[in-house]
């Protein structure tokens, strides 16, 4: 899934480009399988952003080594405890309204499968 990855509200220009930067830095590195990169980069962007859900979100995908949130559709069995981490919690916590719409719809497709629906 490509989406663009966003920062809290209220940071100035550069704590908004250096959050963004790192943001799609880990995103890549999750896609290249690269977790340990990736999750340095969420911590980075957690240090310009600290209200950061998206970073917060990367976290969580990277603690499961998860390289995209399509492969969470992959085993849900596996990532339905994705809910239980404090990385997870928080990501909800500080998303916005279109943010929370996009992980909710996330793990409302993880149920169906979960309930033998076709993805």
């Amino acid at each position: 899934m490509k989406r663009s990855y966003q920062c809290s509200k209220g940071l100035s220009k550069d704590e908004v480009f250096a959050t963004q930067n790192e943001l799609n830095l880990g995103y890549l590195n999750l896609q290249d399988e690269m977790f340990e990169q990736a999750k340095q980069n969420f911590q980075l962007a957690l240090s310009f952003d600290r209200n950061c859900a998206d970073a917060y979100w990367g976290l969580m995908l990277e603690k499961f080594k998860i390289k995209d949130e399509d492969d969470l559709f992959s085993y849900p069995t596996r990532y339905r405890k994705v809910v239980e981490t404090k990385e997870f919690k928080k990501a909800f916590e500080f998303a916005n309204d279109q943010q929370k719409e996009i992980y909710k719809n996330l793990l409302d497709r993880i149920a169906k499968i979960e309930e033998g629906e076709n993805y």
